[in-house]
């Protein structure tokens, strides 16, 4: 009679904090793809826009540039002879459509790479590809040495320098 009361005392200190885990967990779950939700329609809505215009065969990434004029959804991906393509959308539907092959300009490596020499950042945040005034470009988002961020534009095809806003 005492092992049952035992066993009795033993099952709920056991279930109760696995059922907290659990819930947890599928509360994790359930809000990480809630908040996925606005970027994966965007995505959506950038690959309908070029299907049948585009050969992207197979897409790898997506980015999201909200520049100072405009806002541009980026696709990377291959095309059906397997090189590697970038395809720039105009959020507005009237923009233009802009596809270029990958080796056309420089990687997000090398664009990290320009940051981190000539700006001597303490953390690269994000490297994503844009577009302002009908230029292709990478924007790099870093932290200084005093945690202050910063941004710092260049061009797709060579790397040069267009742009850098610091101290915010």
């Amino acid at each position: 009679m005492l092992r049952t009361r035992r066993k009795r005392r033993i099952l709920p200190i056991i279930l109760i904090p696995l059922a907290v885990v659990v819930v947890v967990f599928l509360v994790g779950i359930w809000f990480l793809n809630y908040s996925e939700k606005p970027i994966k329609k965007t995505e959506a809505a950038a690959l309908s826009r070029i299907k049948g215009s585009v050969d992207l065969k197979k897409q790898d990434q997506f980015y999201l540039y909200n520049g100072t004029k405009e806002t541009y959804y980026v696709l990377t991906g291959e095309n059906k002879a397997g090189k590697k393509i970038i395809v720039w959308v105009p959020k507005k539907k009237s923009g233009e459509i802009l596809v270029k092959y990958a080796s056309d300009g420089i990687s997000a490596q090398k664009a990290r790479e320009i940051v981190e020499a000539k700006k001597k950042p303490a953390k690269i945040l994000n490297v994503t590809l844009g577009m302002e005034d009908g230029v292709p470009l990478w924007e790099v988002s870093y932290l200084d040495k005093d945690d202050q961020l910063g941004y710092y534009d260049m061009s797709f095809s060579e790397g040069k320098w267009l742009r850098q806003i610091e101290n915010l």
